[in-house]
């Protein structure tokens, strides 16, 4: 064999496994006697039984209002009747600000009915202005009848009463169309609704400026005068 077989074959001496603590010769440490006083004592109490409610706190009942402090409490009312003031003067704002528009309505209902009654006698106006010539020639042809009727022998009673027909069918249409016959109430004269064509002397201061008589009568539109009405009046004599 060679020599490096032979080295091969040779036993390997075992390696040293070093212990993980030394061995000693030395003696275990004394236990100190056990105070069986005390371990009885720890045994009692861990045999007691727990409540079921401790560690729990106690269930508390309503809670009483925590009382503010006067600071706190003085801010809050003077915060409250300061929005009560606001609140206040809000309201009354409102209140002068809806008495101006009820107002102004009224006022605006006022303009608006007088500018209608305006209008309304404008048109008429109108209307009579262009209307007027023709009351005006039938009011005439009316006297006319009432002269021929007047003119008429006294014994010719019917055709006197065709006359007055004619007179009566000249009113009724004159009526249709809003003219109606007046009279003027009392005796005094009154330039504005009467025209005086003659006059008849008196010597009693008392008639002076009264009527002597009715001519014909006045026609009116409303309170619109188409003709006054025909009259004649005292006039007091001059004594010579």
């Amino acid at each position: 064999m060679s020599p490096d077989t032979e080295d091969r074959d040779e036993p390997q001496p075992e390696a040293e496994v070093p212990y993980a603590t030394a061995p000693t010769d030395a003696e275990p440490e004394a236990v100190p006697p056990a105070d069986y006083a005390e371990v009885e004592a720890a045994l009692a109490a861990e045999a007691e039984p727990v409540p079921v409610d401790a560690g729990l706190e106690p269930e508390s009942g309503p809670e009483e209002p925590t009382a503010l402090e006067p600071s706190i409490a003085d801010e809050i009312r003077e915060a409250v009747a300061r929005l009560g003031d606001q609140l206040g003067r809000k309201l009354d704002g409102l209140q002068s600000q809806f008495d101006r528009e009820v107002r102004a309505e009224a006022n605006r209902e006022r303009i608006v009915d007088r500018l209608h009654a305006e209008l309304q006698e404008y048109k008429q106006d109108v209307l009579l202005k262009m209307q007027r010539p023709i009351f005006v020639d039938l009011i005439q042809l009316h006297d006319d009848v009432g002269k021929m009727a007047a003119a008429v022998a006294p014994d010719a009673d019917e055709f006197r009463g065709t006359l007055a027909s004619i007179q009566t069918a000249l009113e009724d249409v004159l009526y249709r169309q809003g003219v109606e016959p007046f009279r003027a109430d009392g005796d005094a004269f009154d330039p504005r609704r009467q025209r005086a064509v003659a006059t008849v002397p008196t010597a009693d201061p008392a008639l002076a400026k009264t009527l002597a008589a009715r001519i014909r009568p006045g026609f009116q539109s409303g309170d619109k005068v188409i003709r006054p009405e025909v009259v004649s009046v005292y006039t007091l004599q001059k004594a010579e």
